[in-house]
This record gives C-alpha cells, structure tokens and sequence, in this order.
C-alpha cells in the first residue's frame, strides 16, 4: 500500500485521458518553478519539443514567462512544434533550417534568454543552452536523464564568463503534485490532445513500439479493460 501522503486525488474535471500526463506535469512544475524558480517576464528557450517539453511551455506561460522560444528539428514541424505554436509559444525554431543561437540573439536583441530548458537528450543543445543563454542566466539540462543521460563535451569557459547556473532535475516533491493538479483543474494546462494514442491492454506491444519509435505521436496511453 502507498502512503496516504504520496497519493493524490485527481479532480472530476480532469479526464483519465489528460490525467495519463500528470506525472510529467508535475515534474514540468518541477522542473521550471521548484528548480529554476522561473518568474513571470523571464524569457526562456525550451530545446526539444516533446510532450514534456510541450507542457514545460505551458507551464512556463502560466506564470506569465516569456517570451518563449522553442526549438525542434524538421521532422517535428508537421505535428509537435505544430502543436507547441498552438499552445502558445512564441517563436518556434527549426534548427535544421535556422541557426538557434542567431534567431535567440535576433529575439532577445544580443542578450540572450534568462533561462534555458533543454529536454533533448542531445549532444549539441547542450553546447548550443550555453551560448543562448544571457551572462548570469540559468540553464537546466534534463534531456535523457531517465535513460542514463548522455556524455557531451563541455566548455567550461562559457560557464565561467557568463557565471552561468547550471543545474539538473529528475523526479518531484509533493509542492509539485499540488501544483500540477491546481494547474489542471483550472484548465491552464491543456493535456488531453498531447495523449496522441491510446491503445487497449491487448495491443501494448503495439503502443509501446509506437511510443519507442515515432515521431507522429507525443504520449501513448494503454487503456485496461473496464
């Protein structure tokens, strides 16, 4: 059994679908307000358009952040940075066809933004969240973390000059959960349609094969039996 204080009840206006995204919600919240302490009027570039990334957005507009910039590559135009513009970023980034750290600098007029999210598991927004990033700015790199993280090369003389801050962030505290379900339940953060595909319990190999390896979904969500 699970402690009473580690389970919450999620409210009635909230559907199963969208509820399938409340862990990652709440380490969005995590992420943006209890590790970064993110204000309102901050500008942030969030590298990685996933449905974390996607709701990091939404979050980050909900306290009143901006302007927010995120970024993705050519096979995320149809459907996720579709979806992140949508939602509410303001400027959207394909770093296949722009370079990120001119289009930042065009944005922020050559300061930088105050906070860089970076959600991809890649080599090169790691380098790419350094250059972006305003002198005494703060960078949160997240990326792959849940598979094992991944080795990048680092200047470090980038990190001194410009005193930047640099921190990590996995999991959540319970502050978070609260948040994220007021957050919900008032229906600033939109969940539902980034729930792309729902199989049934039978098909579980099916879903998880699709979550593993297509671009043309964000969360998969496995349906039991009534």
């Amino acid at each position: 059994m699970w402690p009473e204080w580690q389970v919450h009840k999620i409210p009635e206006n909230v559907s199963s679908k969208a509820a399938v995204l409340m862990e990652p919600l709440a380490g969005s919240i995590h992420s943006i307000i209890t590790r970064m302490g993110m204000k309102a009027g901050e500008s942030v570039a969030i590298l990685g358009p996933g449905a974390r990334g996607i709701l990091m957005m939404q979050v980050c507009k909900a306290i009143g952040a901006g302007p927010i910039i995120m970024s993705g590559i050519t096979r995320d135009e149809p459907y996720r940075l579709a979806i992140a513009k949508k939602l509410g970023a303001d400027y959207i980034v394909n770093v296949e066809k722009e370079d990120l750290r001119k289009r930042v600098a065009e944005i922020t007029g050559g300061l930088g933004v105050d906070v860089v999210l970076e959600n991809t598991g890649a080599v090169e927004p790691i380098d790419e969240s350094l250059d972006i990033v305003r002198k005494g700015g703060r960078v949160m790199w997240a990326g792959g973390g849940i598979k094992g993280g991944i080795v990048a090369p680092v200047d470090t003389h980038k990190i001194i000059v410009k005193e930047l801050d640099i921190r990590g962030e996995i999991s959540q505290i319970p502050y978070d959960w609260h948040t994220a379900i007021h957050f919900a339940a008032s229906g600033r953060i939109e969940m539902e349609s980034l729930v792309s595909h729902v199989f049934s319990l039978e098909n579980w190999e099916e879903g998880f094969n699709m979550a593993a390896s297509s671009h043309d979904c964000l969360r998969v969500a496995i349906k039991p039996k009534s």
